[in-house]
């Protein structure tokens, strides 16, 4: 995606927690199965806890 597909910051906020929410559905499962860490899947939880935290931020902020 290209800087202009983002004017809005609240967007790109939700947009970058679905992905965190998606890559830590994913890491669960994975390391479910014994594919990753312990430590990638806490990676993964704090990526999404920081998108949750910057959805919050921009939210208040615009």
């Amino acid at each position: 995606m290209s800087e202009s597909d983002y004017t809005n910051p609240l967007q790109l906020a939700h947009d970058n927690l679905e992905e965190a929410n998606r890559q830590l559905a994913q890491a669960t499962t994975d390391f479910n199965a014994g594919k990753i860490t312990q430590a990638r899947l806490d990676q993964l939880h704090e990526l999404r806890d920081i998108a949750a935290a910057d959805v919050n931020r921009v939210a208040k902020e615009n």
